[in-house]
């Protein structure tokens, strides 16, 4: 596809030009404060009357399918939420189900202008295969736990897993661990050799709530930042989810080893799990991200929510109202680096063609000051005209336009969150 925006706002790195945005493929081949006619044959030439362009949101932990349990577990604390609510109905899932939840997520993704996720669950090939199908691009990983086995078993199958994804478009297999207390030592063993063997860093859910470092700490004597540093887990670089509960060394260790964070507030909010140390983490130098967790613990997947409370719950939790920018938030959710997304940090010549039209004539977005600040501290999912995934165009104006039927699809996941309800 070859789309040309003009008469457009556009949000680059060094800041607001005015002018014009061409695509072809999936990349920007022309940012330019010029409007310029050269009668090719564009797929589309769109006037946007003076609406913003800005990189869309790249949703940095999620688990899609499950768009199942929303407003179904609730009001409980992190422990029994998993072991007698969540993994219980896991369980019942298919394959099948889980390609059906995806593509709800899916929807609600591009109507939020979110283009890419980096996502962990089962049924794995079924998910990416809904990634891929609805043009939505995705690092995802299994998860690895002791669940799957002992060290020959998990080893295959990531093997075959890597195979299957890596050969889909705008998805990428990510060696991911569920976390460091569902992983015994020889897990954590087949996850740092699978980790030298793809040449791939690990992501992990990582410090998420008190209990869980003192149960490390009680059975090793150390942090689970230290301890998975230790067994080689991070030896190539790696990704952890929430670092709501890490200390000074954990965060000069991360630092080190080339660890990213992924701050979730909102679910960390409803589980009562805490407040990441944004600050101490920027302060240090990490690459940070920002996403929504799963549906099950959100519950809704909308990166504008969580920007605006990464932001502010710094500013509380430090009584600091300058302890975080909103635009060094906004940048984090957006440019996926803490994950390993390369050319997806801001709109330029050459970048990828991932972005959203965002509604500036709203009244929520005037007047015209500072964009970034304007988009965190009042934006919503609204105000979203247009989401572009891959250079292609996916949403616009309350429509999905990469063939989904809503309407059966609405039907499918309904009809299999019944049945697994039933069979619990």
């Amino acid at each position: 596809m070859q789309y040309r925006f003009y008469n457009a706002r556009i949000l680059t790195p060094d800041g607001i030009i005015h002018g014009e945005l061409r695509t072809e493929g999936d990349r920007i081949t022309r940012l330019s404060p010029v409007s310029t006619l050269d009668y090719r044959d564009w797929d589309r030439e769109i006037d946007l009357g003076g609406d913003l362009i800005v990189p869309s949101f790249k949703n940095a932990h999620t688990h899609s399918p499950m768009t199942f349990l929303r407003s179904r577990a609730e009001d409980m604390p992190l422990k029994d939420w998993l072991y007698k609510q969540v993994f219980p109905a896991e369980a019942k899932l298919t394959d099948e189900d889980c390609y059906y939840f995806t593509r709800l997520a899916v929807a609600e993704y591009y109507s939020g202008g979110t283009t890419y996720c980096c996502e962990m669950y089962g049924h794995t090939k079924a998910v990416a295969q809904a990634f891929a199908d609805t043009g939505f691009g995705a690092y995802i990983g299994s998860g690895i736990f002791d669940f799957d086995g002992g060290y020959d078993e998990i080893t295959k199958h990531a093997e075959k897993l890597k195979k299957e994804i890596d050969a889909l478009p705008r998805v990428r297999y990510a060696l991911a661990m569920h976390a460091q207390y569902t992983c015994g030592d020889e897990t954590l063993k087949a996850v740092a050799d699978l980790s030298k063997a793809f040449g791939l860093s690990v992501m992990t859910h990582l410090s998420e709530t008190e209990d869980e470092v003192a149960s490390c700490k009680e059975k090793y004597g150390i942090s689970p930042v230290r301890l998975l540093a230790e067994k080689g887990v991070f030896d190539l670089g790696g990704t952890g989810f929430h670092c709501v509960h890490v200390d000074d060394e954990d965060v000069r260790i991360m630092k080190s080893l080339n660890v990213g964070a992924v701050t979730c507030p909102c679910s960390n909010l409803k589980l009562a799990s805490g407040i990441a140390p944004l600050k101490k983490l920027l302060d240090a130098g990490l690459k940070l991200g920002v996403g929504t967790d799963g549906a099950a613990s959100n519950n809704a997947l909308d990166m504008f929510r969580e920007t605006y409370l990464a932001t502010c719950l710094q500013k509380y939790s430090l009584n600091d109202a300058v302890a975080v920018r909103a635009k060094d938030v906004y940048r984090a959710a957006t440019s996926g680096e803490a994950f390993g997304l390369a050319g997806a940090d801001g709109l330029y010549e050459g970048a990828l063609a991932d972005m959203a039209v965002i509604d500036i004539h709203a009244p929520n977005m005037q007047p015209i000051t500072d964009a970034e600040s304007n988009l965190v501290y009042a934006g919503g999912r609204h105000n979203v005209k247009m989401t572009v995934s891959g250079g292609r165009i996916v949403y616009e104006n309350g429509e999905l336009l990469y063939g989904e039927d809503y309407g059966a699809l609405l039907e499918k996941c309904n009809a299999a969150a019944e049945r697994i309800k039933s069979e619990i």
